[in-house]
């Protein structure tokens, strides 16, 4: 299969926020991202779960500035950098923790927005696109729509296009009637109206982010003579060359 105006699939990095091995977020997200499989553009879907990799707090030393994005701290951190650099869409998962994202995406959004983005090259376009889905213990002001603005003020910093659903302004929100791991899945069971509208929310999330990032690709491609002669586009197709040696 592919997609119109592209040859390569587009690639998508799923992040899971959720600090347990399994959760709700986690049962939610493999289940969004079945939808993958049906769009007009062939998707390569990587995924990421903060459970399975430390990442620690960005002490601010700013060494990652002369190492190349490197940073002196010994985690699962660099890892999780090559894989977003390798994206062109990123699809954030994440729980509610206090009426904010857990500690651990905070720490990962604080170490992105350093490493390779340093001072001298600030204002790159990362050319790629965000979305986020968020879960918490409350339909009304669970604190699910405050992850997603975190979300996408990550994205501003990170200077991608955040993508919301075509239903609602920023992000797809789900909600559980009880805080233990399957309680997700026994509305899924139900397929109550509420989560029925998280599934169409998300789907079209991830939709309009594979058709935005394809478009992205297309038209940085066509431009790219002109794009080079900007220092901070001439960054983003290097690094883009490198990744695919």
């Amino acid at each position: 299969k592919k997609g119109v105006g592209t040859v390569k699939p587009v690639r998508l990095l799923a992040i899971s926020a959720i600090p347990r091995k399994k959760g709700n977020s986690q049962f939610l997200l493999d289940t969004v991202l079945e939808y993958t499989k049906i769009l007009k553009f062939e998707v390569d879907v990587k995924r990421i779960s903060l459970s399975d990799r430390k990442v620690e707090p960005c002490i601010g030393c700013l060494a990652c500035y002369k190492n190349g994005g490197r940073g002196v701290l010994k985690d699962g951190f660099e890892d999780i950098r090559q894989l977003w650099k390798w994206a062109d869409c990123i699809l954030y998962c994440t729980p509610v923790y206090v009426a904010g994202i857990p500690g651990q995406l905070k720490c990962l959004f604080d170490r992105l927005s350093n490493a390779d983005y340093g001072l001298e090259i600030r204002g790159a376009r990362h050319m790629k696109t965000i979305g986020a889905i968020s879960q918490g213990g409350d339909f009304f002001g669970g604190g699910a729509e405050l992850c997603m603005a975190d979300i996408m003020r990550h994205a501003a910093m990170m200077n991608c296009v955040y993508i919301p659903p075509d239903t609602s302004y920023i992000g797809s929100g789900g909600w559980v009637w009880d805080s233990h791991g399957n309680a997700m899945k026994e509305k899924a069971g139900l397929m109550t109206e509420d989560y029925r509208l998280t599934l169409e929310t998300a789907h079209s999330i991830i939709q309009r982010s594979v058709e935005m990032a394809a478009i992205i690709r297309s038209g940085s491609a066509d431009l790219r003579d002109d794009l080079m002669e900007d220092a901070a586009y001439r960054y983003y197709f290097e690094k883009a060359d490198a990744l695919e040696e």
